[in-house]
């Protein structure tokens, strides 16, 4: 894929994230036991997580310094993704 095509792909998929309503299951290949899991929390760590990827291709994919800064911009962004889902909730 071209760097163009990824970035549609990821306002396409962000964008059509937001409309996912209901939950699901996981299921524990192993085990059978199973966990509830509410789309729309986990849409929004998609949505940051996509938005993260985003902007390393928008500075040329050049790889951070250390783990820890590139995490603490993975978490920030999906943080913000979370706190925007909440506040669409309360309107």
């Amino acid at each position: 894929m071209k760097r163009k095509e990824i970035k549609d792909t990821i306002a396409t998929v962000g964008a059509a994230s937001f409309t996912v309503k209901g939950s699901i299951t996981l299921l524990n290949q192993k085990t059978g036991e199973g966990i509830d899991v509410d789309m729309p929390s986990t849409l929004a760590i998609v949505r940051g997580t996509l938005a993260w990827v985003d902007t390393l291709l928008e500075d040329g994919a050049q790889r951070e310094k250390t783990t820890g800064e590139c995490m603490q911009k993975l978490l920030s962004y999906v943080g913000t993704s979370i706190a925007s889902s909440l506040s669409d909730d309360e309107k």
